[in-house]
């Protein structure tokens, strides 16, 4: 029975336990289902983390079965730095310190990373009870926020630190937060602007109404806008800004706020209205002038026109715009305007200006000038439009027609008048040309030296007339200015003495003293133009002789600067006449004036003197100058450069070479003549003192000569010159500055009297006079003419033998020009026409040919041109009285050699002759033939 009861017991107690073990597993399969309901990842492990128990949401998370990861440590899954944290965390649990959970990074079946939240709890056994929360959203989430966050505060900072206006507003348009440069431009604080509109505080007065109703539309309806405005800041001065304003949205796509961005737009704005300002003026100003201005493209296009192009075409400016230019230029000038426009697309940047005729309203051409400037790129490269104006020249270009039309006419006027020139000057030479002829034959004749004098001064007023001659035909063709000037060798002093003998007579008949001071510096023989020189001083001497009634006229010589061979000569010409004002004195070198009417009338006279001379002193490279006093008189100064003449067979007039130098005594009150006396003693190294009266002879030296210029010393001086004990007795000199009588006198033994003006060469005529009286002694004193003249005759004929033909038609011309030959040796024939010297030249030897030009039958151009064809060179040297511009030019063309103006000048003669004839080899003459010759000029 207590087996069997027993037996009941123990099978009671297994059924019991099978119950509790049932009702065990009935409860762990709920949990288990419970725990696979669960998101979390749920697990057991033991003490070293080794899982023992995991759930199924591992494999939902992380991709793992249970079988997966059975067996296998927590931290297999965990990075290393993870590892570490968990490990911390456990220890904290260990240590009673409670940690409620810890955030991982664990790797799923990919070998990526999620972030969970571990929570752990230590069981019964020693091991853990844990489970993973996925916090992977939670961290993506806060990962945003954080940027969100970093980039709100760089937006903040950007906002803070920008020069453009940052406003936020609410929804409604109410400020509610500044930038930096909001509060600086409109002096406005963020905290004072705080819950204001934008609008009602910086809109102002000139604010435009559109602008306003924009804004306010915009804000209303929730819209962006953009727009440029006047604003006015808080101590109302007005400025520009651009806005442009965004609503800012929730993710519901309501608007929260307003973000407007404002840029100062102020100075923009005001470069704008100043280049509007500029480009309205320079409108008004091109619209306004008279003349079109254009703008081209490059290929000639119109770009821009003025109202000038409206008013020129009548027609409206924007229906030519883009239109070629060239369809309003007439046909015959469109390669004009086109060559210029290739030349500026090839690379020319040159101004063009060209006459050219446009098409006008009514259709018909119209002179214009057109001016084209290229315009180049900022650096130049390349060409971006070209300029142009537009001048109308229709009547310019008719006027130009009718004074050329004029110019014709007047030239023609001009060819008759020079014709007629040339007519009276041939008229007037062929005389004047016998005359000179004659005189200068009739000087070598053997005459006394008074006579020669006399010749003399008819040859130097015969020159002075051809060079007056000469004037008259340079102011036929005034306005050429074509005065030349011909330089060669000459004596200075004798060419300003030619000039003072010319007028002396005048100067002498008025009462006037007249002294001639030539400097001891001033060289003898120089090289210049002789005739000219002597003109100046002419027409300088006669004007101060005709406008001078009492008084004296000085002429000094002097040198102003030297320079090697080169010196300038000082001539200054100082009266005591009626002088100039000063309101004429810049008039007085001008043609045909004088410094008054009245004077003209009263002292006659073209008033062509002064401008003569100044015309000379220009072509030469000299100038002259007035200096007056008005009722004092006048100095007229020239200064005109010359040349030393440095030729081996020039010699220099003075006593140098003498053994003893001669001393003279000066008895002089009058102090202009003193000095030139003492100028001239000093240029021929003579040794003089000066007394003021006769009475102090006894005082000095005994001299070899006496000068006396008062008459009223004579007597005394003959006095003490008779009552002088010496054999060799002082000559006595007297220059009369008045004396009527101009001949030198010597009215008795040692004594020589000097009438006239005062002139250098009074010593060596002295010399000459008085050789026996003055102390016998060798005197030499060279005259080159005169040696020149000797020589020449002695060794006379250097072209003996020569042929020579003339031809002329004028008888006496024909017997100067005959003599003039034949003393230099040459065989002369004579023909009266060109056609007798063609016949002459076909059947005789003939070396040289003068032919004149103008003849009966045949003129001497013609005849020139008929020799040439027949193929004959002989040289042919053209002699005429023509002294017209242009003439030797036209005589050389026709096949003449060379030009010989009449009258002959015996110099220019010898000239040619050595040019163009052979001459003799030196014959050498017998003792007997020289001195033969010598007595035929003493005879």
């Amino acid at each position: 029975m207590n087996e069997a009861h027993m037996e009941e017991k123990d099978e009671l107690q297994v059924q019991v336990h099978y119950a509790l073990i049932e009702q065990l597993s009935a409860n762990t399969r709920r949990q288990t289902k419970l725990l696979a309901l669960l998101d979390e990842c749920v697990f057991e492990c033991d003490k070293h983390l080794v899982f023992s128990y995991v759930n199924e949401a591992w494999l939902n998370k992380l991709g793992f079965t249970p079988a997966m990861l059975i067996g296998k440590k927590i931290t297999s899954l965990l990075e290393t730095k993870d590892s570490l944290k968990l490990s911390a965390y456990i220890e904290s649990i260990f240590e009673g310190v409670f940690s409620a959970s810890i955030e991982l990074q664990v790797k799923n079946n990919d070998g990526l990373t999620n972030w969970f939240e571990m929570r752990l709890a230590c069981d019964d056994s020693g091991g853990f009870i844990g489970s993973l929360h996925d916090i992977q959203r939670h961290k993506d989430y806060q990962y945003l926020l954080t940027q969100q966050q970093e980039y709100a505060k760089r937006l903040s900072l950007v906002a803070s630190h920008t020069n453009n206006l940052v406003i936020i507003t609410d929804r409604f348009g109410k400020i509610e937060w500044v930038n930096k440069s909001f509060e600086t431009l409109t002096s406005y604080k963020c905290e004072e602007v705080i819950g204001l509109s934008p609008g009602k505080l910086l809109q102002g007065p000139k604010t435009s109404l559109e602008s306003r109703q924009l804004m306010a539309k915009a804000i209303k309806n929730a819209e962006p806008f953009q727009i440029e405005t006047v604003n006015y800041d808080k101590n109302k001065n007005e400025y520009w800004v651009a806005i442009d304003a965004t609503p800012v949205k929730d993710d519901d796509g309501n608007v929260k706020h307003f973000i407007a961005i404002e840029t100062n737009i102020t100075q923009r704005v005001k470069a704008e209205q100043a280049i509007a300002e500029i480009e309205y003026n320079y409108h008004s100003v091109v619209d306004n002038i008279p003349d079109i201005v254009l703008r081209l493209d490059a290929q000639g296009g119109l770009l821009f026109m003025n109202k000038a192009w409206q008013d020129f075409f009548q027609t409206d400016i924007n229906k030519h715009l883009g239109l070629p230019i060239a369809n309003f230029v007439m046909g015959e000038d469109v390669e004009k305007l086109n060559t210029a426009l290739t030349g500026y697309s090839s690379g020319n940047r040159e101004v063009k200006r060209l006459d050219i005729r446009l098409t006008n309203a009514l259709n018909e051409p119209n002179w214009v000038e057109m001016t084209l400037t290229p315009i180049t790129s900022f650096n130049g490269t390349h060409l971006t439009s070209i300029a142009a104006t537009v001048v109308d020249i229709q009547e310019r270009v008719i006027a130009e027609q009718i004074l050329l039309d004029a110019k014709h006419q007047a030239e023609s006027l001009a060819e008759s008048k020079s014709r007629f020139m040339a007519n009276i000057s041939h008229e007037i030479r062929t005389p004047l040309n016998a005359v000179i002829g004659c005189a200068d034959i009739l000087h070598d004749t053997g005459l006394t030296t008074d006579q020669k004098r006399y010749t003399q001064m008819i040859k130097t007023s015969s020159d002075a007339l051809l060079s007056i001659l000469d004037d008259v035909l340079t102011y036929s063709r005034f306005e050429a200015q074509a005065i030349s000037i011909d330089n060669q060798p000459f004596s200075l002093d004798i060419c300003l003495e030619e000039a003072i003998d010319i007028v002396s007579e005048s100067a002498v008949q008025k009462g006037l003293e007249l002294i001639f001071d030539l400097h001891p510096d001033v060289p003898a023989q120089v090289v210049g133009d002789h005739g000219r020189i002597r003109q100046i001083a002419i027409n300088l001497l006669s004007n101060a002789i005709k406008f001078t009634q009492k008084g004296s006229l000085i002429v000094t010589a002097q040198c102003v600067e030297f320079e090697n061979n080169k010196f300038t000569l000082q001539l200054s010409f100082k009266d005591t006449g009626i002088g100039i004002a000063q309101n004429k004195l810049e008039s007085m070198f001008k043609p045909f004036i004088q410094s008054d009417n009245s004077i003209t009338r009263e002292y006659g006279g073209s008033g062509l003197g002064l401008a003569i001379c100044k015309q000379i002193c220009d072509a030469a490279g000299g100038s002259i100058t007035v200096n007056s006093q008005f009722g004092k008189g006048s100095e007229f100064i020239v200064n005109y450069p010359l040349l030393i003449d440095t030729s081996e067979q020039v010699q220099r007039e003075g006593f140098s070479a003498r053994t003893k130098k001669p001393y003279v005594c000066v008895i002089s009150k009058n102090l202009p003549l003193n000095k030139a006396i003492e100028h001239m003693l000093t240029r021929h190294s003579i040794d003089f003192s000066r007394l003021e009266n006769i009475e102090k002879l006894d005082s000095i030296d005994t001299p070899e000569a006496i000068v006396t210029t008062n008459k009223a010393d004579l007597d005394a001086a003959q006095q003490f010159l008779k009552s002088y004990k010496s054999l060799n007795k002082p000559c006595l000199l007297l220059i009369d500055l008045l004396g009527k009588n101009q001949k030198t006198e010597a009215p008795s033994s040692g004594m020589l009297m000097f009438n006239g003006p005062f002139k250098p060469s009074h010593l060596p005529r002295a010399i000459a006079a008085l050789e026996e009286e003055l102390f016998h002694l060798d005197i030499i004193f060279t005259n080159k003419k005169e040696t020149t003249l000797n020589t020449a005759t002695i060794n006379a004929q250097p072209f003996k033998g020569t042929h020579v033909l003339v031809v002329e038609d004028n008888k006496n011309n024909q017997i100067v020009i005959q003599q003039f030959l034949e003393q230099q040796g040459c065989l002369v024939k004579i023909a009266s026409n060109g056609q007798e010297a063609i016949e002459k030249v076909k059947t005789q030897t003939i070396d040289l040919i003068f032919m004149d030009i103008q003849m009966p039958i045949l003129d001497g151009i013609s005849a020139t041109k008929k020799i040439r064809e027949l193929a004959i060179v002989t040289p042919i040297i053209a002699l005429t009285a023509n002294a017209i511009h242009g003439d030797k030019e036209r005589f050389i063309k026709a096949g003449m050699n060379d030009y010989l103006a009449k009258p002959i000048i015996s110099e220019k003669l010898n000239l040619l002759l050595n040019q163009y004839l052979p001459k003799l080899n030196d014959a050498k003459h017998s003792k007997l033939e020289r001195i033969n010759e010598i007595w035929s000029l003493l005879k």
